[in-house]
């Protein structure tokens, strides 16, 4: 819980309009084992409930000319598709605002009328900035950011905490690539659902 608090607070803190911007209304297309497609249903099988029982009109994420603009990200896990068009990267300190964070990505957006975060980041707690090595903690997050005692959706995947490096966050400069299992935080079981992140940058 508290890398997730540092990341939020970098993710905000770098991105601001992102979320106080209104016009970056993100939406969600929850899939059957396709890619975001308009009006179809999740199967609900992904491991415990995972929020993607709506319809979406394909993506339309709105956000001319803020931040993230032009960047896109679909993030699935198990069954369920969600999609932005407002995805920000920032990299180096003199972006995250945060030595121990190297590199700070995400969008912001809603799933099934409620506003939610979705963020990947490195975390390296000696402070020297790297982006890979023993330490260096990848963290790929959905969550409710209008409810926190009660989420509508929390997906975690972390690594790096303790022993091998499980998966790491791909980024090249413009694009990222990250493929983990995820759990969900709202239940008390480990469901490590598989699921990707594929994202290009915006503006």
């Amino acid at each position: 819980m508290a890398l997730a608090l540092v990341l939020a607070l970098v993710a905000c803190a770098a991105e601001p309009a992102a979320e106080s911007g209104g016009d970056t209304t993100g939406t969600t297309a929850a899939g059957t084992g396709t890619t975001a497609a308009a009006t179809t249903e999740s199967s609900g099988d992904s491991g415990g409930d995972d929020g993607g029982d709506s319809s979406s009109d394909g993506g339309s994420t709105g956000g001319s000319g803020g931040i993230g603009s032009g960047g896109e990200a679909t993030l699935t896990i198990g069954d369920v598709v969600y999609t932005f068009d407002n995805y920000y990267c920032a990299s180096g300190a003199n972006e995250t605002l945060n030595d121990d964070v190297p590199f700070s990505s995400g969008a912001f957006g809603e799933v099934d009328g409620v506003r939610v975060q979705l963020d990947a980041s490195l975390y390296d707690p000696s402070g020297e900035g790297r982006m890979e090595g023993d330490g260096v903690i990848h963290s790929v997050t959905l969550d409710d950011i209008e409810d926190f005692e009660n989420p509508s959706v929390s997906w975690h995947a972390e690594s790096g905490f303790f022993g091998a490096v499980e998966f790491t966050i791909q980024y090249d400069g413009s694009t990222v690539f990250v493929e983990a299992t995820f759990d969900d935080d709202r239940t008390d079981e480990i469901e490590e659902v598989p699921g990707t992140l594929e994202a290009t940058c915006g503006d």
